[in-house]
């Protein structure tokens, strides 16, 4: 398996994304790999208006958008973060409160890997075409994750 996908059935996918209108970022965590096919890629890819965090938005509103999947140790440090507003002196909690974009930034810069690429090729190619056909996702989905890998590992070089 891929270095950057070990087991993309299984694997979480946390999208980060920057609105053109506002600095501040948008965070949609843990997804399994359908749920970022249906909610997130395949409205982004139609022009057609998704969440992320909550927030609706369209391509078009989008400065930036990244797809990452998460590494071992994500979750640990997103329970530290959470931990950390409710827990402690109030000092704190208020620098957790006051920095937790910049606390959750760092972690998703450490934890998890930007695949963004590799998971807009396999939805382009194994995917979209197979979408207007009416085959049940759940087997389209199946053949895209089979896809990531094996371009996860031809772009990883040698194993």
């Amino acid at each position: 398996m891929s270095d950057l996908i070990p087991d993309a059935a299984s694997s979480r996918f946390t999208v980060f994304a920057i609105r053109k209108a506002s600095s501040e970022p948008l965070l949609q965590l843990n997804l399994p790999w359908e749920r970022l096919m249906a909610d997130i890629v395949e409205p982004y890819d139609a022009g057609e208006m998704f969440f992320i965090d909550g927030a609706p938005v369209k391509a078009t509103d989008l400065d930036r958008l990244k797809i990452l999947v998460n590494r071992p140790g994500f979750d640990g440090r997103l329970a530290e973060i959470n931990r950390g507003m409710r827990v402690g002196e109030p000092e704190s909690k208020e620098v957790y409160a006051k920095q937790y974009n910049v606390f959750m930034d760092a972690a998703v810069r450490y934890y998890c890997t930007d695949v963004t690429s590799q998971v807009v090729s396999a939805f382009k190619t194994a995917v979209k075409p197979k979408l207007s056909d009416r085959i049940d996702k759940k087997l389209l989905f199946d053949a895209a994750i089979k896809l990531v890998i094996e371009g996860t590992k031809a772009w990883s070089g040698p194993q």
